[in-house]
């Protein structure tokens, strides 16, 4: 089954030269233990208040949430597109950041969490490999 997207916010438009995209992928199911009422918040929250400020962190280029085949309480992934791997770090350190990410983590049954992080191919990319070999 196709996952479908939830929401997020519509990527940057500006490509800077030697720009490599990073992306980390979070998947989390939600706690079994929520009421439908507390997976409804969560989602509101998230939408509303979380991926607009991880937007504004410096050096993020979308923020993405997709649900797969358990709906909205499980397999989801937060797709996360950044200029360099240094994002995540950063906005994992900023204060008015930590609140939300509280929140969220408390929704989160982290047993069975997972975190992958890639980086797109480019000829730039490939232009650095080449020229170590």
């Amino acid at each position: 089954m196709r996952p479908f997207l939830l929401g997020g916010i519509i990527p940057r438009p500006s490509r800077r030269e030697g720009y490599l995209a990073k992306a980390s992928v979070r998947r989390v199911h939600l706690k079994a233990s929520l009421r439908d009422a507390e997976v409804a918040a969560y989602w509101q929250f998230t939408m509303e208040e979380v991926l607009p400020t991880l937007q504004r962190v410096p050096g993020m280029r979308s923020v993405k949430m997709y649900s797969g085949a358990g709906g909205l309480r499980a397999d989801i992934r937060s797709v996360f597109e950044m200029e360099d791997a240094g994002v995540y770090a950063r906005l994992l350190a900023e204060a008015q950041l930590r609140p939300l990410i509280a929140k969220t983590y408390a929704a989160w049954d982290m047993a069975a969490a997972s975190q992958t992080c890639v980086r797109e191919v480019t000829p730039e990319l490939i232009r650095a490999l080449s020229s170590t070999c």
